[in-house]
């Protein structure tokens, strides 16, 4: 079974190595892209709704020029990184679209998990062979199937897709309007089948310094980035 970077019930995730991405993101009122799909204020039940989670808000030009220019204030290392000949950022649209996805939440899991966006320079081979924690379950190694950096995003891709059609069909551990505990003891009644799905990938909770927080905080930062750079399309 896939699953996520999901650490042992007695072992909270390491802190995130990217300070800046636990700064609270502020955004205009009259801002296009500051909607109720990632809520201005925090809310564990309500991390990201459905149409934010699989409508295709950005092309593989706009994620390019994100790259370019980072809200990291840099250029990042994957503006220039190629996956069997296409650009990441294609590749990154191509992997995230076949399977109903947005782009962006593939590109918040990169960061979420290892900080791999914000660097400047590549990271080390070992790093990229669990980029996304996929593979990895609790309490054990990283399985080889999944090993390097294309069959990472694929396979964050995958488990995304499984636990947001197992909350909508209603089979899914997690899942819409169904309260379960996180790993660090909240109650969690996620509202969108979105929600739940980002639950079944890392079940933490962890105001102000990861897990749900954190992908809800860096979703608000990334999707600002894009609309004030015009390259952002969602309702």
């Amino acid at each position: 079974m896939l699953a996520g970077c999901v650490a042992g019930a007695s072992d909270e995730p390491a802190d995130h190595d990217e300070t800046s991405d636990l700064d609270p993101v502020a955004w205009s009122p009259d801002g296009k892209a500051d909607f109720s799909g990632v809520p201005a204020v925090f809310d564990h039940d309500s991390i990201i709704d459905n149409t934010v989670f699989t409508t295709q808000a950005v092309d593989g030009d706009g994620i390019q020029a994100f790259l370019e220019s980072s809200p990291y204030n840099n250029r990042s290392w994957l503006a220039d990184y190629k996956i069997n000949g296409a650009r990441f950022a294609d590749r990154l649209v191509e992997i995230a679209v076949a399977r109903g996805l947005d782009p962006v939440m593939l590109l918040v899991r990169l960061q979420v998990e290892e900080s791999l966006v914000s660097k400047t320079t590549m990271p080390s081979a070992s790093r990229l062979n669990k980029a996304m924690g996929c593979g990895c379950p609790d309490g054990g190694g990283c399985s080889a199937s999944y090993s390097g950096f294309d069959a990472q995003l694929q396979c964050a891709a995958d488990v995304y897709k499984k636990w947001y059609q197992a909350s909508n069909d209603g089979t899914g551990e997690w899942r819409a309007s169904h309260a379960r505990t996180s790993l660090d003891h909240v109650s969690v009644v996620p509202r969108y089948d979105a929600t739940a799905a980002i639950y079944a990938y890392t079940p933490w909770v962890l105001p102000n310094r990861g897990g749900a927080w954190l992908t809800w905080n860096v979703t608000r930062r990334y999707l600002k980035h894009f609309d004030q750079a015009g390259t952002l399309s969602l309702p």
